[in-house]
């Protein structure tokens, strides 16, 4: 097996724009609070003056920023929502304005993506909304604003959209604590610290040199001194090395790329976390701090298979016993989302143990045997109906047992992840599996279906699921899986912080149990082990930055299958994986199903 021999870090000393400077004046910030009262519309905004100072918010309803949406019964529109506040500037703020040429607006806790005007001008953003999601971010939030963006001695308005497809979304403090304010711009605010990597998808192929590159901006007056410093870790956060460098950027100027060369580093397949921040000597002040993930030959990547002896004895057993279950269809018409192209259906069927599953079905208008897309769901999803303008495919989406459309009957633990963990007889998933093959069984029996052009798609819960058909029916055409779940759960564990925490509460609440017996009873519902079975064509799309599920285990199980396959990185995406993986997962479905 070959392996990069080196990473060059192109961060030398000589780097442009670094001089002796004159040293700032430290102040304390001055800050300024205001009312936890908020202007809320739900909903995107399609028009483009709703940010304006001179818009008209009257009709908006209005809520705190010190409780959560859902607490307040404030509902989203496709997840989306937006704020607007207006507020004045203080006279002591008004005087650092001059001073400092901006000031700074602070979020606290927010999620998950959103748009942040001033006075109609965007003055900052994090993530990217749909169809270009790039994953769930809830981190504190500041952002400056220029000089000439702001009315000194008049009312400014503060507007913001956001996007949050899995919970209320919004301001995320709760509580006594004051989520929103203005403050006074420090020497930090005006310092901009970003990362370069040489490879636009941050995965790099032997014998291509991992090449990652920053550059620190200096937005202030003055000179700014710090040490930048590189630590360089696995994706399971063992220290390979720690790089420093001091630094002093002068004033109004930009010390970009180019690293001092890290000593040879032999580095195997997998994945890299980078940690980069530049900081006062003394670490007081933090100028900036970011991180992010590269890739090392992910094919190549070694999770075995670890499949106990009666695994495949296993599931067999379960398709004979889903076999014997009648499913007793019934569908019933939605007209609400039926005035397009597809006649929409609540499905009701009986699954694995007789229980009653539901999911949504989009029958063509047109006539004549269409192929589809079967569509399984992220964990916790919300129910939504299938697509409702002809594109080719007809459609069914699967709540499997518990969740979405079927979560008002859940009769399961808590977390389904843990459900059942005394036996694999007795395990959720055993059961939610065989829900996946029954979805299959109801579209082949439609008459209207072109039941040899099956395909499957998901992402991160659905992302398992759709291996999981793949591997154990071989109706399934073609799979599209993303940001798969559910997979090399040893290795999982030591990457990301969920679910292992829900498995440690079930740990601490039943002491008598082992480590090994939990990993034993994973190995079932493990797609990395069932991967192995699947020969159709398949396609997997995964975000560099996941850590939720985290793209080791997405290789994991990818490396298992044996048809023809490729792969699709989102270098800046974490749970998610974004438009274009979407539109070239359409035309793979389009030119295998055809």
């Amino acid at each position: 097996m070959k392996k990069l021999n080196c990473i060059t870090l192109l961060f030398v000393a000589t780097l442009l724009g670094c001089y002796q400077q004159p040293k700032e004046t430290i102040t304390t910030p001055l800050y300024q609070m205001y009312s936890d009262a908020w202007k809320f519309h739900a909903g995107e905004g399609v028009d483009s003056l709703w940010q304006n100072p001179d818009y008209n918010d009257a009709a908006w309803q209005t809520v705190s920023d010190l409780k959560l949406l859902k607490d307040q019964n404030v509902a989203l529109k496709n997840g989306f929502g937006r704020y607007r506040k207006t507020v004045q500037l203080n006279e002591k703020l008004q005087t650092a304005l001059y001073e400092q040429g901006g000031i700074t607006l602070h979020l606290a806790k927010f999620a998950s993506a959103e748009e942040v005007y001033f006075n109609g001008q965007l003055v900052g953003k994090t993530g990217n909304f749909p169809p270009d999601y790039t994953g769930y971010n809830d981190g504190e939030r500041s952002y400056f604003v220029r000089e000439e963006t702001i009315r000194p001695d008049s009312d400014n308005v503060i507007a913001i959209k956001f996007f949050d497809g899995w919970s209320a979304g919004g301001f995320l403090v709760s509580g006594t604590a004051e989520p929103f304010s203005l403050s006074s711009a420090s020497t930090p605010d005006k310092v901009g610290l970003t990362i370069a990597v040489a490879d636009s998808d941050y995965i790099f192929l032997s014998p291509e040199p991992v090449k990652v590159s920053a550059r620190i901006e200096n937005k202030n007056a003055w000179a700014v001194e710090g040490i930048l410093t590189v630590k360089l870790t696995t994706d399971t956060y063992d220290s390979l090395t720690t790089y420093t460098l001091p630094l002093t950027i002068k004033g109004k100027t930009t010390c970009s790329d180019n690293l001092k060369a890290f000593n040879s580093l032999p580095f195997t397949p997998g994945f890299y976390r980078y940690e980069v921040s530049f900081a006062r000597k003394d670490s007081t002040v933090v100028y900036g701090k970011k991180s992010l993930v590269i890739g090392v030959d992910p094919e190549k990547i070694n999770s075995p298979i670890d499949a106990q002896t009666d695994f495949k004895e296993f599931w067999d057993n379960n398709l004979q016993e889903l076999a014997k279950v009648k499913p007793e269809y019934k569908l019933t018409l939605q007209p609400e989302y039926s005035k397009s192209d597809y006649n929409i259906y609540l499905v009701e069927m009986r699954s694995f143990g007789n229980e009653l599953i539901r999911g949504y079905y989009a029958q063509p208008k047109k006539e004549g045997k269409h192929p589809i897309i079967v569509e399984y769901m992220g964990y916790g999803s919300l129910p939504y109906p299938p697509n409702q303008t002809w594109d080719g495919f007809a459609y069914f989406i699967l709540s499997i047992r518990g969740q979405a459309l079927n979560l008002p009957y859940h009769h399961y633990e808590p977390n389904w992840i843990t459900s059942g963990l005394d036996h694999k007889d007795n395990y959720y998933y055993r059961g939610a599996f065989m829900d996946v093959i029954r979805a299959l069984d109801f579209v082949s029996s439609r008459p209207e279906i072109a039941a040899d052009k099956i395909g499957v798609r998901g992402g991160s819960q659905g992302g398992a699921l759709s291996f999981v058909a793949a591997s154990l029916d071989k109706r399934v055409k073609a799979a599209a899986p993303n940001i798969p779940f559910l997979s090399d759960y040893r290795d999982y564990f030591n990457i990301a912080p969920w679910p292992k925490s829900d498995f440690d509460a079930y740990m601490q609440a039943h002491p008598e149990v082992k480590w090994d017996d939990i990993y034993t009873l994973l190995s079932y519902f493990d797609i990395k082990n069932l991967a192995q079975w699947i020969s159709c064509p398949l396609i997997m799309g995964f975000g560099v930055q996941d850590n939720v599920c985290p793209p080791h285990i997405n290789f994991a199980a990818y490396n298992q299958v044996t048809s023809e396959k490729h792969w699709v990185a989102g270098a800046e995406y974490g749970h998610s994986t974004g438009a274009a993986y979407y539109d070239e997962v359409m035309q793979f479905l389009k030119d295998a199903l055809k």
